[in-house]
């Protein structure tokens, strides 16, 4: 297999940052020193003033979702190259299954899928929904397999939410299988019950849209789920955190000293609701909705003061025309956003740029942290002698204005078209192959691998 010297970068880790040479062989990263002779035939990647990070690991993305009677713009294919242009490595996708299928079934459905079309190494969260009995026997077959993590919707969005008794059997099943469970923390009655007043009202502009979820509902659910999650002898994961609320009771519980990890999303940091009163607002819907500045500010706090965990994105795109058809009538509308590519050079523009936040923090929160979470470090996240040579070489003067027409999703817009960013990944390399070099795509379709993770690391140190 063909070697990879990179020479002349700063090498960055969540510990630090360290000028060094690494040498790619089979794979894997074969050695990191001060220097290091390139070998006969091997490819020199000369990185002077860039930064050679770990790929970062997306845990949050939706490629191939069916859902609102249609589907997410991208398979596993135009999401993984979308990814890839954008650093990352590694991607957790959701196995929801049909009424008919077991989780396990699903899994290895959307294994099958992304085995054949996916240019980068990917896994899975196994979706919980219609709690009985039999789940808990399939939890145990899920846990077998090597898939760690259990989503579960506390709101009943598209018919796969679970009740409290569901979500208390599935924690104390968690721990048994030595799994995580994550949570879409909204209290899904409250929800229902301003949707159907605001539809009664008709008041079902877009604009609206915040009115059916507000801030609080999501307070409840976190301190709801963390009760829960307690009780249980569990820890918890809080799915794409949207507002100060939310943040400001889990920075309390997390000091009384739950086991919580914590996710938000760069649309939660940087969009607010005022997108939804533009003309073309119902594309910025999404679940939960984006909210205020101060929203965006405590979360930005939040990460200041280490009380988020990780970045994922949500990506979850569909296309202007979806969502332009059910434009006036937010209850209609697809939810979500694509943003899986720009999530790097975003965070790293606003966070890193603007706000003066330590690069050895971003690759924490959008690395190492996801991959000790989820099961994959240090194989992932590490930037280690041995390690899967999954490395981003970003450049941080490389100045790029977003447009749609240059990213690789299938989805034809961006909620952050013309946003101006300062840094941009030079190239991606996956397991030792480069898959993006300076704005060209050359990854391989099916190159990607389906990996089995171990339990989450609150059980590792019990």
């Amino acid at each position: 297999m063909d070697k990879i010297v990179i020479k002349g970068s700063r090498r960055v880790t969540g510990n630090g940052i360290k000028e060094a040479d690494l040498l790619i062989k089979d794979e894997k990263i074969e050695r990191i020193a001060p220097s290091v002779k390139t070998p006969p035939g091997a490819r020199e990647i000369k990185a002077d003033g860039l930064y050679t990070m770990p790929g970062i690991i997306d845990p949050h993305v939706h490629f191939e979702l069916p859902a609102y009677n249609s589907s997410s713009e991208d398979d596993f294919y135009t999401g993984s190259r979308s990814a890839a242009a954008g650093g990352v490595t590694t991607f957790l996708d959701f196995a929801i299954p049909s009424e008919d299928q077991t989780m396990l079934e699903r899994i290895k459905e959307k294994s099958e899928s992304a085995a054949g079309k996916s240019i980068i190494d990917f896994s899975f969260h196994a979706q919980l929904t219609n709690f009985n009995d039999n789940k808990l026997k399939e939890m145990e077959e899920v846990a077998g397999y090597g898939i760690k993590s259990f989503k579960i919707f506390m709101p009943a969005t598209e018919g796969w939410g679970v009740d409290d008794a569901g979500i208390y059997r599935a924690l104390e099943k968690s721990t048994e299988l030595e799994s995580l469970v994550l949570v879409h923390a909204e209290n899904g009655e409250l929800a229902d019950f301003f949707t159907e007043s605001l539809k009664k009202s008709g008041r079902v502009s877009v604009k609206d849209y915040p009115s059916s979820r507000p801030a609080f509902i999501e307070k409840e659910a976190v301190l709801r789920a963390t009760l829960l999650a307690s009780e249980a002898g569990a820890p918890i994961y809080i799915c794409h955190l949207s507002s100060a609320k939310g943040m400001k009771e889990l920075r309390r519980l997390k000091k009384e000293g739950n086991i919580i990890y914590v996710e938000t999303c760069p649309q939660y940091l940087i969009l607010t609701d005022e997108l939804l009163k533009k003309r073309n607002g119902y594309l910025y819907a999404c679940c939960p909705p984006v909210r205020k500045d101060a929203d965006n500010y405590e979360l930005w706090r939040g990460i200041f003061e280490n009380d988020i965990d990780t970045i994922g994105t949500d990506h979850c795109p569909f296309s202007k025309a979806k969502k332009s058809a059910q434009a006036n009538d937010f209850t209609k509308i697809p939810m979500g956003l694509p943003g899986v590519e720009n999530s790097l050079p975003v965070f790293y523009s606003e966070g890193v740029v603007k706000r003066d936040i330590e690069i050895t923090k971003l690759v924490n929160l959008m690395s190492t942290n996801p991959a000790r979470i989820h099961g994959l470090y240090p194989q992932k996240g590490s930037l280690k002698e041995g390690t899967d040579a999954d490395i981003v070489i970003f450049n941080p003067r490389k100045k790029v204005k977003i447009k749609t027409r240059k990213l690789h999703s299938k989805c034809d817009w961006s909620p952050y078209e013309n946003f101006k960013t300062k840094g941009s990944p030079e190239y991606t390399i996956s397991r030792g192959a480069v898959v993006y070099e300076k704005g060209e795509f050359r990854g391989k379709k099916g190159r990607g691998k389906f990996l089995k993770r171990k339990p989450s690391p609150f059980y590792s140190s019990q």
